[in-house]
Parts: structure tokens; C-alpha cells; sequence
């Protein structure tokens, strides 16, 4: 009898640590391209392309999401620049990268202006680019040219980097709706 117990509690004990690898899914592949920058947002590029990166990292979070290695993508892709963000494109991308879902962005436009001449002093931001993204699991392509014009009372503007915040909150919203399910 002891030893149908022990076989039981042995069989039992390895049910259960081997009851955490029956669900499991592989992690999906992402290929986020790097910012693509004009001329006229030079100034404040590389502030931008690394908030793009913290972006994305946060995003596309391990063990559901797993980023793929720059030299790969650049390996794949042969140093080209995507001058077109078309959904056959993108696929392109996610078949020569072998991944699930490819983020690329370009910003065309960066820049500010204040405007003291209201009652309350503003500035004011504008930024143009576009967007794309493609999930390859869901069969979800999602483009977006945006021209984003925000107002911030001058006195917010003085302790933190708004540009950034406004910046992050935009491109966000445009990951989210890439890594959407339905």
C-alpha cells in the first residue's frame, strides 16, 4: 500500500509541474521597423526614436510578444527603407522577416509655436506622419496619416517634456489598434 502511494504522490507531483507547459503558446515574432525621420524633425530626432523604442518595448511586452533583433530585420530587409506602408508591403515585410505582426512609422513633421496673444498663452504642437501595422495572426492591416494638432497651456509646458507625452499617447493608440484581436 505504501508504495501505490508513493507511485500515486511521484505520478501526482509530476502532473503538476509539468501542468504549467500543457497551455503555453508560442510568443508571437514583431518586427518594429525603425522610425523613419524627415529633414525637418532632425533637431529632435534621436529624442523621438528612442520614445518610439521605450514605446514599443512596453508594448510588445515578453512572453506574449517577442521583438525581434534589429540585425535581423536590416539582414532581411537588405538596409531598404519602406517607402510605401500598403498592406502588400507589409506583408512583404513579415514574410522576409518571418514575422507575425510589423509596426513601421515615419514622422514628416515635428515642431511647436507658442501663442501669446490669447487671454491664457498657449503652444501649440503639430505633428504629420503615417502609420502602419500588420498582424499577420489576425489578417489586421491598420494605416493612418495623421496630422495631430494639440494646445497646451503655456504654463504646463514648463517641468515636463509635453512633446514627448502628446507624442507617446499618439502612437500608442495607433500600436493598440495594430495588436487589436478583432
Amino acid at each position: 500500500m505504501k508504495k501505490i502511494t508513493t507511485l500515486l504522490a511521484a505520478l501526482l507531483a509530476v502532473f503538476f509541474v509539468n501542468l504549467s507547459f500543457l497551455g503555453t503558446a508560442e510568443a508571437a515574432r514583431v518586427a518594429v521597423l525603425p522610425l523613419q525621420l524627415s529633414d525637418a524633425v532632425l533637431e529632435r530626432g534621436g529624442d523621438f526614436t528612442s520614445y518610439y523604442w521605450d514605446i514599443m518595448v512596453d508594448k510588445f511586452k515578453y512572453p506574449d510578444y517577442e521583438l525581434m533583433d534589429d540585425e535581423k530585420i536590416s539582414a532581411a530587409l537588405h538596409d531598404e527603407e519602406i517607402k510605401s506602408f500598403d498592406k502588400a508591403t507589409l506583408m512583404s515585410v513579415a514574410d522576409r522577416t518571418n514575422s507575425e505582426i510589423v509596426v513601421v512609422m515615419r514622422l514628416d513633421r515635428l515642431d511647436e509655436e507658442s501663442d501669446y496673444f490669447r487671454s491664457d498663452p498657449v503652444k501649440i504642437f503639430r505633428m504629420n506622419g503615417e502609420y502602419a501595422g500588420y498582424n499577420r495572426l489576425t489578417g489586421k492591416y491598420y494605416n493612418k496619416k495623421f496630422h495631430e494638432k494639440y494646445e497646451v497651456p503655456d504654463e504646463l509646458t514648463l517641468k515636463n517634456d509635453w512633446q514627448q507625452m502628446t507624442f507617446a499617447e499618439i502612437t500608442k493608440s495607433y500600436v493598440y489598434r495594430t495588436m487589436k484581436a478583432k
